[in-house]
């Protein structure tokens, strides 16, 4: 039996595939069973990963008709033979390094999961830049075991399902899968907030241990369907009334995650669907919790006002979301400490 189970869900990524599977099979931990799920793919991904199996007998293969992220991950978490499980996202690469680190936190300290920071590679640039998540940065973080309850922030934090090692076992008793939403649809969002909330035990390192990309200057050009993130929403708050969960710390962190998502929703709203997903939105709002959202100091001045002003005036938040979304895809500056970029219509113009 293989100690950690790697689960890669594949559809069409022929460009980056070879690179995803180059860095599971080069891992300082070698006994691993690497399960890659082909869903449907239409490009060449089929035969990039025929021709990996070949060469290397720890790669199951899965050939199936396209069902989507949720349930290409759920045929691999139920073939899975580890101990731990793991996710990796085949536009994505770990360094060499990743399994072999988390599995030994994992063991150490006997956890249900062990998270690791990542970083971005930002493809949208003329030549792709890599960031680190700045989490550390911005908060205070837990560098020994801790419960979700002890640490909340996670539930705003991005999802990040493949930054982590999971206790297969623990996975299992929970009875733990994605939903299955047509096409990727957010599937990870309730799979990580039901494992970190059901987990008893958790650790964290800053490493950046996986590199994830990213394609898009604003996230609202990746939202295909602007009632995607509704619809998860949904699913979330429906399991945490089943669990009785209601501890408004965490609550706080999840709406501080949400209110991003109405950003989102109003910035994606096409002309054509405008009346119906403005009530869209107002129903997503009304959902949260008013008095969580104003007394919580995990919010700042703008937050609030942006939730009143969403609450009282979903048309006027639409329009200065769609009016920015405008501004940014015609003038995009991008700043950091070492080093700023001005980019006009998707397309680098200075780098100073």
């Amino acid at each position: 039996m293989p100690k950690l189970s790697v689960i890669i869900p594949v559809y069409n990524v022929e460009k980056y595939l070879s690179q995803a599977l180059e860095s599971v099979i080069n891992q300082t931990f070698a006994d691993i069973e690497i399960i890659c799920i082909n869903d449907g793919s239409t490009d060449n991904s089929l035969t990039i990963l025929e021709n990996y199996a070949q060469k290397d007998q720890r790669i199951k293969l899965i050939n199936k008709q396209n069902a989507g992220y949720g349930a290409a991950c759920n045929d691999g978490l139920s073939l899975a033979q580890g101990e731990f499980i793991a996710i990796l996202e085949p536009d994505d690469y770990v360094d060499t390094e990743m399994y072999e680190r988390l599995i030994q936190k994992a063991e150490k300290y006997n956890v249900d999961i062990v998270k690791c920071c990542f970083e971005e590679i930002l493809e949208f640039y003329d030549k792709p830049k890599i960031e680190k998540t700045k989490w550390s940065q911005a908060f205070k973080l837990p560098t020994q075991v801790f419960s979700i309850k002890e640490c909340p922030l996670f539930l705003y934090f991005h999802p990040s399902i493949w930054s982590c090692v999971y206790r297969t076992d623990f996975l299992k008793k929970n009875n733990i899968q994605f939903v299955t939403p047509k096409g990727a649809g957010w599937a990870d969002n309730l799979f990580q907030v039901q494992t970190m909330c059901l987990a008893k035990k958790i650790i964290y390192t800053d490493e950046p241990y996986y590199n994830y990309r990213k394609y898009y200057f604003s996230e609202s050009d990746a939202l295909k369907d602007y009632t995607i993130p509704f619809e998860r929403s949904k699913e979330i708050h429906k399991w945490l009334n089943e669990q009785n969960i209601s501890d408004e710390n965490l609550l706080a962190c999840l709406y501080k995650r949400e209110l991003t998502y109405v950003h989102l929703m109003l910035s994606s709203i096409p002309f054509s669907q405008l009346h119906k997903g403005i009530e869209t939105v107002k129903s997503f709002v009304s959902s949260i919790d008013k008095n969580i959202i104003l007394k919580s100091s995990i919010f700042n001045s703008r937050e609030k006002a942006f939730y009143k002003l969403t609450v009282a005036m979903p048309f006027i938040a639409y329009l200065k979301e769609k009016i920015k979304k405008i501004r940014k895809s015609i003038l995009c500056v991008h700043i950091n400490r070492n080093e700023s970029n001005i980019n006009i219509l998707g397309r680098q113009i200075k780098n100073a």
